[in-house]
């Protein structure tokens, strides 16, 4: 029987430590990729301004969590409220960090690296699906990128990998007719799509039950999150498999 993995907290509080100091900042980062890439603003090398008053930010403006306590969650500018979302995306990608690097092999700190890029992506894609509803293109293919590294460094064969493709397009094409059969609206949006077929890249028949578990629960939280709270029917699909896949990966 195969030894659990030893925690990383058990072993190094610095390596903890230095995760979620990571997570902190590539959450900050989170945050001006899903406000600014649904918007077609330069994401890279463009400076961070508030959105009311447009004036560009400091770097004390920028520390993540900090900033925004320090501020009383307001502008130091023009004193406009700054929403708690930033600093929440933030302390969630800080947890996200961690959880990999307690959760993960401590020896594979390429496979640590690889889950700390699809946090990041996950994250990502779930904000911008959640206030947009939509699952940009790019995201998705850095998706296929990471995913099929992990698939590489787990070592799943080619034809597994092409199979796995495949039933994920049948399965979403399918729910996608269906909706339309039904209800006269797609089941499923081809982000939604395109980004499961991103997941079965790397995602091991052993792991689906995990997945589909996971998946589902937040499926449903949406649902009734969306159709109760905010009245509405269209429900977000990608934040599920976000949520699924990631938990499948750990």
């Amino acid at each position: 029987m195969q030894a659990l993995p030893s925690l990383v907290l058990a072993e190094s509080p610095l390596i903890l430590f230095v995760s979620a100091l990571l997570g902190l900042i590539c959450g900050s980062f989170v945050t001006a990729l899903s406000h600014r890439l649904p918007r077609g603003e330069d994401f890279v090398s463009g400076r961070s301004r508030c959105p009311h008053c447009k004036t560009p930010l400091a770097a004390r403006d920028l520390v993540p969590v900090l900033s925004w306590l320090m501020s009383r969650g307001r502008c130091r500018y023009c004193q406009a409220p700054v929403s708690a979302r930033y600093p929440a995306i933030e302390l969630l990608s800080g947890f996200l960090f961690v959880l990999v690097a307690v959760l993960a092999e401590p020896a594979a700190v390429e496979r640590i690296v690889l889950l700390w890029g699809l946090a990041v992506v996950f994250l990502a894609l779930t904000v911008i699906d959640l206030e947009f509803r939509r699952l940009p293109n790019g995201l998705i293919l850095f998706a296929f990128g990471l995913t099929g590294l992990l698939a590489w460094r787990d070592g799943r064969e080619f034809g597994a990998v092409l199979l796995a493709i495949g039933i994920a397009l049948s399965i979403g094409v399918g729910l996608r007719v269906i909706g339309l059969v039904i209800d006269k609206k797609p089941g499923l949006g081809w982000g939604d799509i395109k980004l499961a077929m991103a997941v079965s890249v790397a995602l091991p028949l052993d792991a689906l039950p995990v997945f589909l578990s996971v998946g589902g629960v937040t499926a449903l939280l949406l649902a009734a999150w969306f159709g109760w709270a905010q009245r509405q029917m269209h429900i977000p699909c990608g934040p599920a498999l976000c949520a699924g896949a990631f938990a499948a990966f750990l």
